[in-house]
């Protein structure tokens, strides 16, 4: 929905604010075509700034927005989709609304509840109020992930903004590089938070707030993803009507906006559930958007988005992916994720949504449904670790390094791992730590713990009853928040699109942590829930389907057309100074140890290598 930022104990003059902030405001513009907004404020020593894209009271809503006495500013990137019953309540305690707008709301919220205002809202957001009388400001992003929030402590002050480059402009930080972080994105080809691949940036932790004030930083985390028993437990049936009611309550809520919402559609169960619930809540036609892959067949979907579409009524629009495109967009698609990611097909998505853009301004989708609900093939594998209780893992660990398949060496770290949890993370690695000494340039390589901050712990931890919970929550709490929502949000926003999840629903959440593992995976049949649901109300033929999620035609970047240019895009970066040694990478690309070098592990290195050339050249 927009861009925010702002800067908190700068020791800035007036006018000095209002260039920096200026300078942030003008770095997200791409975020927010409909309003800027540049508030320098004296109390926090520095102020705020906006970049709107107006979907809710487009007249009315422009940010920030103060409560009645001007005390209390709310910025807000995203939808509370309770705002309503909200403002109810907040009106019968007598106060006064000056728009329809959402972000209103949380400044009159945050008068009556402080903090605790965030246990309160229902959405998707990131967020920022400033407490003029207290002279503190309050952070907070949302409990899925869904928006992105970024800081950069320096001696000269606290910045925060939508994305990291607005931090950069601001004149507080520098971008340097943070090879720490880039370890871990090597090894699993995305950055959990709160790391980020800039040193001095983090990114707020899902479900997280920090409290800015003049006795420093307080974080605390305000909602947390942990499994429940059902108790009584409910019948099958039982909880598939639950979860179409939940839904289908989320899908409407998601749809609430003063402009039109379309749909991305896939013709899988997840994306044709949601695009059907919303044709059904709409009084038009909806506008669906799919890719189509007019040279990989065996992977195109199109014939099935079509059928959805035909069945719905909706207005329905593609766009082609073809190969030879991938070194000519990924640049950009980069630049705008600010951080190298391989762990989704992020050009796929930028496709999709430069598509979507030319005609609506926000978008629901099925994301969520595969973290929540079961639907990635590795849930339901047993067989690597029935190999683990029987393989002893000091000879495990000796026999990976010389193993050349790739498949094999993934079942001899899973043996090798110290615990269930690590087992698990081994299952995403990417670039072992001995084969990232190798490829990159002396003094840069960081052995560090590489996995660990991607293993689940603590409370969510405890509450997995059995190894289905344990991995569905280390992707939910990993690659979704910080992976695929991000990708989605950044990406979106670069062509001004809002995108929606309703499966992220707080209460279709809430049922999936009380839903028996047996409802999500069972007999090697994933989303059993969810399956029931796509019978009662898509096509036979679409309801049949076997899960197939969004990926690159196989070996898409191994084989031309698109590997020549990617070849360039590396190696061409790694001669001018990137973090890469060339003469390994080389060795790499021209068969390296046999078996050892697949499409995701390469795309990293590429994303990697674009994300240095963009920041830092030959730096």
């Amino acid at each position: 929905m927009c861009g925010i930022a702002g800067i908190y104990g700068s020791g800035l003059s007036g006018e000095e604010a209002r260039a920096a902030l200026g300078r942030m405001a003008a770095a997200m513009s791409h975020r927010g075509p409909d309003q800027e907004a540049v508030v320098p404020l004296a109390e926090i020593g520095g102020g705020v700034a906006v970049r709107r894209l107006a979907l809710v009271d487009l007249e009315g809503g422009g940010q920030p927005i103060a409560s009645e006495d001007g005390r209390v500013l709310a910025l807000l990137n995203g939808e509370i989709y309770n705002h309503v019953a909200l403002r109810r309540w907040l009106e019968g305690r007598g106060h006064r609304f000056r728009t329809r707008c959402d972000t209103e709301v949380l400044a009159h919220l945050y008068e009556e509840e402080g903090d605790g205002l965030l246990e309160r809202l229902e959405g998707m957001f990131a967020l920022a109020i400033v407490d003029l009388a207290r002279r503190r400001v309050l952070l907070a992003r949302d409990g899925p992930g869904m928006k992105p929030l970024y800081v950069a402590r320096t001696p000269r002050g606290v910045a925060f903004a939508s994305e990291t480059a607005a931090l950069f402009a601001s004149g507080l930080a520098r971008p340097a590089p943070d090879l720490a972080a880039l370890d871990v994105g090597l090894a699993v080809g995305f950055l959990p938070a709160p790391r980020t691949p800039f040193a001095g940036v983090e990114k707020l932790v899902a479900g997280t707030a920090l409290g800015i004030g003049a006795s420093g930083v307080e974080t605390r985390t305000f909602e947390r993803f942990a499994y429940r028993r059902d108790d009584p437990p409910s019948s099958d049936a039982e909880y598939v009507d639950e979860l179409e009611r939940r839904l289908d309550a989320a899908v409407a809520s998601h749809l609430a906006a003063d402009v039109p919402i379309g749909a991305l559609l896939s013709g899988g169960w997840d994306s044709s559930l949601v695009a059907t619930l919303a044709a059904r809540r709409l009084g038009r036609p909806l506008r669906t958007f799919s890719l189509v892959f007019p040279d990989a067949p065996e992977i195109d979907e199109s014939r099935h988005a079509r059928l959805v579409a035909r069945t719905i009524g909706s207005d329905h629009h593609e766009i082609e992916y073809r190969a030879e495109r991938l070194p000519e967009i990924l640049p950009a698609v980069v630049r705008h994720l600010e951080e190298p990611m391989a762990a989704s097909p992020a050009p796929l998505s930028w496709l999709l949504a430069s598509l979507a853009a030319a005609h609506v301004k926000g978008v629901v989708g099925g994301e969520g449904a595969d973290e929540l609900f079961g639907g990635y093939e590795w849930f339901r594998s047993s067989l690597p670790y029935a190999f683990r209780r029987a393989m002893p893992s000091g000879p495990a660990r000796w026999a990976e390094r010389r193993v050349a398949d790739e498949r094999v060496r993934r079942w001899l770290r899973i043996a090798a791992a110290p615990d269930l949890r690590a087992a698990d993370a081994e299952w995403k690695r990417l670039w072992t730590p001995w084969e990232k000494r190798r490829l990159l340039r002396p003094g840069l390589f960081r052995d560090g713990p590489d996995l660990e901050p991607v293993q689940i712990g603590g409370e969510l931890a405890a509450s997995c009853r059995d190894g289905v919970q344990r991995r569905l929550a280390s992707e939910l709490r990993g690659r979704l928040a910080d992976g695929i929502l991000l990708k989605h949000e950044k990406l979106g926003m670069a062509h001004a699109l809002e995108a929606r999840f309703p499966f992220l629903d707080r209460a279709v959440v809430r049922l999936a942590e009380r839903l028996p593992s047996r409802l999500k995976m069972h007999r090697g049949r994933e989303k059993v829930v969810v399956r029931a649901l796509a019978e009662r109300h898509l096509p036979p033929e679409i309801a049949a389907r076997r899960k197939q999620g969004l990926a690159f035609p196989p070996y898409g970047w191994l084989r031309p057309p698109a590997f020549p240019g990617l070849r360039s895009l590396l190696l061409d970066g790694a001669a001018g100074g990137g973090p890469f040694d060339r003469p390994a990478v080389e060795r790499w690309l021209a068969g390296g140890p046999r078996g050892r070098l697949d499409d995701r592990r390469f795309a990293v290195l590429v994303t990697v290598q674009v994300w240095w050339s963009q920041h830092f050249g030959r730096g």
